[in-house]
């Protein structure tokens, strides 16, 4: 079972190294298209901000935490992530595995001068490594991009892996605008990275990276730019996180036991909570999602006995609504009390689900969206 929690309306996915690189093989190993991101604060700074950002990421198959003060964050809210995996170290890795297992590489984004640098790298890494295709194309905002040259070359090549250096967030919502048309396993937004591997912008000492202070690092080698996007961070950061967690906090009921049952209502499946959602009993709501989602039916998740929600709750939300976003089947969320509805609020998850006051409405409303699909599709 995957394991995280939720941060200002992105989930984060609780893997090391080698589980994120395990998880990227399964992806190829599928085929299709699966989507990865890297979260550091600025991811969450844009996805409170942003409705479309914040869907996207919690679409994605695999979000890992790339800066440490989500690391930190983690902590606080009781629910530890065990590792940092930043992007800039699991690019390499990608390349070793591209070197011994012959999976392509496709890079798209930076200057083709920084490309050709850190393709150079890449073969000093990995002397087998398979980058198929290149693309540097102009800077331009999202909807200026002429993306079929670029697609068309994506298609041509079959890479296993897409490498997006277009920054946040416009990388990960060039790959999900254009998902419809990526058939590649695995499609990474990498930001710099590529900046690092050409040696045109230094990473911090080993040391550094490990204690955490990386970002002192890169503050003191580019101030202008990062000084103030590292307090405007720190600000939003003292801001929202802590009031996520003081209302958390003020909610928690510890000595709650979460218990789940499952229905079947008219056209909708039914998933009734009691109890908190948090801790160990997420695991068997976990299974218990998956198996409704499965079914294929509107699924409608009974809140009415829920105490609190934990932010491993929230991650356990936003895999619901990716899986069932895959399936194409309606998500909603009933008999919220007016506690639980403040912590998705400020959690910035509340605007992603489908909700309904009582257990009977959602199943009165999923029953004539039900009954209007048929209508069309006999008319039609």
């Amino acid at each position: 079972m995957r394991n995280g929690l939720g941060l200002s309306g992105v989930p984060v996915d609780d893997v090391m190294m080698g589980e994120a690189l395990d998880r990227v093989e399964k992806m190829i190993a599928e085929g299709g298209m699966h989507q990865v991101a890297t979260a550091n604060v600025d991811y969450l700074v844009h996805a409170k901000n942003d409705a479309e950002y914040r869907r996207i990421l919690c679409m994605c198959d695999l979000v890992v935490a790339d800066g440490m003060p989500i690391i930190w964050a983690s902590r606080l809210f009781g629910v530890p992530l065990r590792e940092r995996v930043a992007g800039a170290d699991m690019v390499p890795e990608l390349v070793r595995l591209s070197g011994e297992k012959g999976y392509g590489i496709f890079l798209l984004g930076a200057t083709p001068e920084v490309i050709e640098a850190a393709e150079r790298k890449m073969q000093a890494i990995s002397p087998g490594v398979r980058v198929v295709g290149r693309m540097s194309p102009p800077v331009k905002p999202l909807d200026q991009f002429d993306n079929e040259p670029i697609l068309a070359e994506i298609e041509r090549t079959k890479p296993d892996i897409l490498l997006v250096a277009f920054g946040s967030p416009k990388q990960e919502k060039w790959i999900s605008r254009n998902r419809h048309r990526l058939n590649v396993p695995v499609c990474l937004g990498i930001g710099g990275t590529l900046d690092f591997m050409a040696g045109t912008v230094k990473r911090a000492p080993k040391w550094m990276q490990k204690v955490g202070m990386e970002w002192v690092f890169r503050m003191c080698v580019d101030p202008h730019r990062l000084v103030p996007r590292y307090w405007a961070d720190a600000l939003w950061m003292s801001r929202y996180l802590f009031v996520q967690i003081a209302v958390q906090q003020i909610f928690r009921q510890p000595k709650d036991v979460l218990t789940v049952s499952v229905d079947s209502i008219g056209s909708a499946r039914v998933v009734g909570v009691s109890g908190p959602l948090a801790g160990p009993g997420l695991a068997a709501l976990e299974q218990t999602l998956s198996s409704a989602v499965l079914s294929g039916k509107p699924v409608v998740l009974d809140l009415t006995g829920a105490s609190h929600m934990g932010a491993d709750g929230l991650w356990t939300l936003a895999g619901l609504l990716r899986r069932a976003s895959v399936r194409g089947c309606e998500v909603w969320l009933a008999g919220m009390s007016l506690s639980l509805e403040r912590q998705l609020r400020a959690a910035h998850f509340d605007n992603l689900f489908q909700s309904a006051p009582s257990l009977l409405d959602a199943v009165r409303l999923v029953g004539e969206a039900t009954q209007l699909r048929e209508q069309v599709a006999g008319a039609a």
